[in-house]
């Protein structure tokens, strides 16, 4: 097989690994911080920097090199894996993609005799390819599973498995040539070129979900078009069943240092997915800063008082315990839209104002202003 095709091969790898860090960074982790998106980040950033010192290794000849940067963008699928872990609030075991990434690196550097070497290879992308196959089995517990956009990773998971496993058997039906890795680089190079693309599409749609399958809070300018839209329409058809709400969670600077950052992260995430899901779907939510969300919705008031009661008592009941020793719990504050003339900003003022008094009565309750 040509040198410059794989080089060639590995110059696309590297772009759209590139390609897929940034958006996973600057569209899924930065707008909607969590530690699923922070395990995702780093496994595209991991992809990314490692086919670079593959390429490169290319480029200069030297195979010492190209190995070690193949053997550690094998653990990529590990990270992915971890991260949907992290997003259902099991145990992440995010060490293990970094382990078997140094290890795949230092046994590929370390071998040199070439069938030796051959059968390293088609192990080392099998074990790659069971977490792969674990992905699928985490694709299939989640509740979103269905959605269209997760199609594309559970498809490519499935068959980064099937060609895990159909490397190894081919070089063990024929041991002579266990040592040829000109196919099995070209299938594999391209597998996982397909696998970058496909896993951008999906976790992109799954950093902006919450893990029961409900969307989670917007980009504060988006949300603040969509409801101020929605308020201008709502005061024109004089629509009084319209309100606006803040939800906080008490005592954020204490949260924060007890848990440490990552802790926080995973609280917050907690926190939002647990809003989005009280609250009725067509409600638009929005997020500012952590730990605070604004809520945008049409409800009778007897009806938006039981959702606001059961958050209150669904945000204390959370099991943070693997993260702090502190009970959560959250202040809401309340404002009709007509209160404020279906104004989003003078709204959302109010609600602030009305979480805080919340806040300063004790938390763990909420506060309505009067029309």
């Amino acid at each position: 097989m040509p040198s410059d095709v794989l080089t060639n091969l590995g110059l696309a790898q590297a772009t759209v690994a590139t390609l897929g860090s940034l958006m996973i960074i600057g569209l899924g982790f930065l707008h909607r911080p969590s530690r699923s998106a922070l395990l995702w980040s780093l496994a595209f950033v991991l992809a990314m920097s490692s086919t670079w010192v593959s390429v490169t290794g290319g480029i200069m000849n030297d195979e010492t090199i190209r190995r070690a940067g193949l053997g550690l963008m094998l653990g990529a699928p590990a990270l992915i894996w971890s991260g949907f872990r992290a997003r259902r609030g099991a145990p992440a075991f995010s060490w293990v993609g970094a382990v078997q990434a140094v290890t795949t690196a230092a046994v590929f550097v370390l071998v040199d005799e070439i069938s030796a070497y051959g059968l390293a290879f088609r192990l080392a992308f099998l074990g790659s390819s069971v977490f792969a196959g674990l992905t699928v089995w985490e694709l299939r517990r989640a509740a979103d599973r269905l959605e269209r956009l997760a199609l594309p990773l559970t498809v490519v998971s499935s068959a980064f498995v099937a060609l895990g496993i159909g490397t190894l058997v081919s070089g063990l039906a024929a041991p002579t040539t266990l040592g040829d890795l000109a196919l099995p680089r070209v299938l594999n190079g391209l597998g996982m070129l397909i696998f970058l693309v496909c896993a951008t599409v999906s976790l992109l749609y799954f950093t902006s979900v919450s893990p029961s399958g409900r969307r989670a809070a917007s980009s504060w300018p988006h949300f603040i078009v969509t409801a101020s839209d929605r308020l201008a329409r709502a005061r024109r058809a004089r629509e009084e069943s319209w309100a606006v709400l803040t939800v906080r969670l008490d005592d954020p600077a204490q949260l924060r240092s007890a848990a440490g950052e990552s802790g926080w992260l995973r609280l917050v995430s907690q926190f939002e997915a647990l809003v989005a899901d009280t609250f009725p779907a067509e409600a638009d939510l929005g997020r500012e800063v952590r730990g605070r969300v604004v809520v945008v919705v049409s409800r009778p008031d007897s009806v938006l008082r039981e959702h606001v009661r059961t958050l209150l008592r669904q945000i204390t009941e959370l099991d943070v315990s693997s993260c702090i020793d502190i009970q959560l719990s959250a202040s809401i504050g309340w404002v009709p839209a007509e209160t404020a003339d279906y104004d989003l900003a003078a709204l959302i003022v109010d609600a602030d104002a009305a979480a805080g008094e919340a806040t300063r009565q004790g938390g763990d309750r909420w506060e309505r202003v009067r029309p």
